[in-house]
This record gives C-alpha cells, structure tokens and sequence, in this order.
C-alpha cells in the first residue's frame, strides 16, 4: 500500500510541476524504388474554332433608284421622300388606283416614274371619314391604315396619315413617318 500511495503522489506531483525535456532524432531515411520513369508526351491540339454567331437579319435598306433620262408625259403629284441616307428624294407619281381586297379592306397603290411601288392598305370603319390613320391598337373604331409596303417590302411606321377625298376624282394626301425609310409627304389627285 506504501507504494502504491508513492505512485499516486508522484502521478500528482507530475501535474503540478513544470519540467522541460528535449529529444534529438539524427538521421534520415532515404526511399528508393527503381522504377523507370514514364515517358510523358505533350501533344499540342489547335482548340477547336467556336462556330460564329449568326448575324442578326437585316431590313432591306430602301435604295431610290436612278432617275431616267425619259420625258414625263404626265404627273398625278409628287411624294416626297425625305430620309437621314439619301436626303430629299421626290416620287413623281404617273399611276395611282384604288382596289377593293374584301371585308373593309382596301389597297391604294402609287406607281413612280422611277418604277416605285407605294402600297397602303386601308380598312374603312366610318365611311363619312376620308381621312385615315396608323393605329397600333386593333379595337380602334376610326379608319385605319393597316399596312404600307414600299416595293412589295413591308415598311414599319412610327405614325401616319392619308386622307382620300372624292369628287370628280380622288384627292389624296399623304404623310407618312416610317421607322428606316424616312418620312413620305406629298399630294396626288387620281
């Protein structure tokens, strides 16, 4: 029991006092496997060409075409074309008429001496009103215009107007602002 009590003293004595000891290790270990080396080859592949993104689809620029030397009989009016590319341009217009395309809609085309094509399309809601109107709002119950087209293209407009007045023939005025095409201001008695 007495040794058993000088363990348990010196077993607490070793908590409460402090002591420092050092331990040297010399030496080194050295590991060698023979084993050749893999030879590593390094093969240097062009990256692959990413495929180029399409380009977005182009509107169709409305060029004016050339003036032509030829004498012009007879003018119906003229149609101003004023864009920010080509400046002023004047359409003289040689032909114009009205054709009925059913179900309140109408198509009034203007032939050029330079062989353009003005088509609007029209749909009447009130026949006692001459004058008709772009309207992106389809429940409008006033007279509309529905589409232009400027040599069979569909031309987007900001706003516009036509005014078609009867009598011995037809009176129209004509005042359009397209969104790539300019502006189309004049008057053609048809």
């Amino acid at each position: 029991m007495k040794n058993f009590k000088r363990i348990i003293i010196i077993a607490a004595l070793s908590f409460f006092i402090k002591t420092t000891a050092q331990v040297r290790i010399g030496g080194s270990v050295d590991i060698s496997i023979n084993l050749p080396m893999p030879k590593v080859i390094i093969v240097k592949e062009e990256p692959k060409p990413m495929p180029a993104p399409k380009a977005p689809k182009k509107q169709k620029v409305y060029k004016p075409k050339k003036q032509h030397c030829e004498t012009i009989l007879y003018s119906l009016g003229t149609i101003v074309n004023h864009t920010h590319r080509y400046g002023r341009v004047d359409l003289v217009v040689v032909d114009a008429f009205i054709e009925n395309l059913g179900r309140g809609l109408e198509r009034v085309t203007y032939l050029t001496n330079t062989r353009e094509t003005l088509e609007i399309v029209i749909r009447t809601n009130n026949p006692n009103d001459c004058n008709y109107h772009y309207n992106t709002n389809p429940h409008c119950t006033t007279n509309l215009i529905v589409s232009v087209a400027l040599n069979s293209v569909e031309m987007p407009l900001h706003n516009g107007s036509i005014s078609l007045q009867p009598g011995e023939s037809i009176y129209s005025v004509l005042n359009l602002n397209s969104v790539y095409e300019g502006s189309f201001n004049g008057s053609i008695q048809f």
